[in-house]
């Protein structure tokens, strides 16, 4: 039986209430997660006076950031595997990568913050009108409550559908599919309060004013129906969702023909039963960053009642009195009639703050820390550890880190293969782009990308911390290079990439006087082991 559009309306209604129900029940947590990050904890909660003193900490705003400066040390870059067919050019292929790539810095980490701040995250990949061949396809980051997934999948690739939902202007919506009779509103937003930004429409002939297409936006979904090989565009905002905007067939192909979406995802954790969903990283610690700021907004409040206060003479407490005894004022006198009070006037005693909330902090704190990938060391933090304890802390963070790291690079390999495949109906054979590679100045062609490529991040795993444990490590093998007789050559060419030394470094030591020779490795030089050791010492002095 053939499909027919009112199938295809149906499916789509279908997936988009499953994905608004699912993430309809998430947002009072993420919202939670992002006030929290935002330093913005009291914004939303009703738990506390609002009379009282507020005290935050930034505790999730220094977890989520120091994940993020240990995973990102400089530009993205990736290294090309050749076809085994012998198609394409790696130069080019290569150049245009890590061109674009170094452009969609910001937006790689961009997805990798949401990533630890919600569930997980997408990079969107879109053509977009250029003269220059590398700004052909934009990338941005793409919250996870946008992007329909077909949860029921095992993995990415098995996924039978995927869904994009958006927000686009009125007039854009003009352009990309022609002028049609939009029920246009204002933005939404996922966090919007929804009961204050309903569905209707702000063209009414009431008091609100008609507002023009500047301010209007429509909600489309692109659907990738994967078993079907269908890319679909629907929304609810035109004929109240009784038609389709357009339907083609998916335009963007592996090099064995396999259909692909627009979207890369990017999760560093996910639910064990279901791949799928995400687990955010924010969920470790938010509990003991809610803690904390609870007693800390408690001790504030403690401390500026803790003032100096008197009593005397007059009459019995009432309301008033126990009024100002409450209030904390400084210096206040509270009138009584009672022959509690040695004289006229007596001090109103103060009981200190229990130690017990001391204690309890410092549990809080060990559960942050224990919540936390990165150890307190690699944020400047003072410790009483020994240097064994020290390394072998850096050598775990260094390991958790290093498997966030490879989850990054997972999604930059992946957005590297669809940049170059997306790029390929985008060229035109008589512009005769010529880029500068390595090989020197070469032309793009089709021709010359349209092959089975490989793609593996330069440093795969790398971060700041692994990066510091190579660095000594390789000082630490110095005596022993020398022993085994490894190249001179290399060795210092190693120490250039790792010290991120000047290139000159290495071209000057090649260019000997008349005369001299280079020796080919350091055994047939002969230097002793003591003498390697100075140089090891020296280096790692330096």
């Amino acid at each position: 039986m053939a499909r027919t559009d009112r199938d295809r309306i149906n499916f789509i209604r279908a997936a988009k209430q499953s994905h608004t129900d699912f993430w309809d029940q998430q947002r009072p947590e993420m919202k939670r997660y992002r006030n929290a990050y935002l330093t913005k904890f009291y914004s939303d909660s009703d738990f506390i006076d609002a009379s009282a003193i507020r005290v935050e900490t930034a505790d999730a705003y220094a977890a989520i950031e120091s994940v993020m400066g240990s995973l990102f040390t400089k530009y993205p870059g990736m290294e090309v595997a050749p076809d085994i067919r012998g198609k394409g050019d790696i130069a080019i292929t290569k150049e245009l990568t890590n061109n674009w790539l170094r452009k969609c810095r910001d937006q790689l980490e961009n997805a990798a913050r949401m990533a630890l701040i919600y569930t997980h995250s997408f990079l969107k990949l879109a053509p977009r009108e250029s003269n220059v061949m590398i700004d052909k396809i934009a990338m941005r980051a793409v919250p996870p409550w946008q992007v329909i997934l077909d949860r029921d999948a095992s993995a990415w690739e098995d996924s039978r559908f995927m869904g994009h939902v958006y927000w686009l202007p009125v007039d854009e919506a003009n352009e990309k599919f022609g002028t049609k009779k939009w029920q246009g509103t204002p933005q939404k937003d996922y966090f919007t309060d929804y009961e204050k930004n309903t569905d209707r429409s702000y063209r009414s002939n009431g008091d609100s004013p008609e507002l023009p297409n500047e301010y209007l936006y429509i909600e489309i979904v692109e659907m990738y129906d994967f078993l079907n090989n269908e890319l679909l565009f629907w929304s609810h905002c035109y004929k109240n969702g009784e038609e389709l905007l357009s339907k083609d067939s998916i335009p963007v192909l592996t090099y064995d023909g396999r259909p692909l979406s627009n979207l890369v995802p990017l999760y560093f954790s996910r639910s064990p039963d279901r791949p799928m969903e995400g687990y955010a990283a924010m969920s470790r610690i938010y509990d003991q960053c809610f803690e904390k700021n609870i007693l800390r907004t408690f001790w504030a409040n403690a401390v500026r009642r803790d003032s100096r206060q008197y009593i005397y003479k007059e009459g019995v407490f009432d309301e008033e009195a126990l009024a100002k005894i409450t209030a904390g004022v400084d210096g206040a006198m509270v009138p009584v009639d009672n022959d509690t009070i040695s004289g006229l006037i007596d001090v109103v005693p103060v009981v200190p703050i229990s130690s017990n909330h001391a204690a309890y902090l410092n549990y809080v704190e060990q559960d942050l820390n224990k919540g936390s990938l990165v150890a307190g060391f690699t944020r400047g933090e003072a410790s009483k550890a020994s240097a064994t304890e020290v390394t072998a802390l850096m050598q775990y963070t260094a390991s958790e880190l290093g498997k966030m790291a490879r989850d990054r690079d997972s999604a930059m390999e992946q957005a590297a293969q669809l940049y170059i495949r997306m790029l390929i109906p985008l060229i035109d054979e008589g512009d005769n782009q010529v880029i500068i590679t390595s090989e020197g100045a070469k032309s793009v062609s089709i021709a010359r990308i349209d092959a089975d490529w490989k793609f593996y991040a330069t440093d795969g795993g790398s971060t700041p911390m692994n990066d510091i444990i190579k660095k000594t490590q390789l000082i630490q093998l110095f005596p022993l290079l020398a022993q085994l007789g490894v190249p001179m050559d290399k060795v210092r060419d190693e120490i250039v990439r790792l010290y991120n030394l000047p290139p000159s470094f290495t071209e000057e030591a090649q260019q000997l006087p008349p005369g001299m020779e280079v020796p080919n490795n350091i055994g047939s030089a002969k230097i002793p082991a003591e003498s390697a050791s100075e140089i090891s010492s020296a280096i790692g002095g330096t």
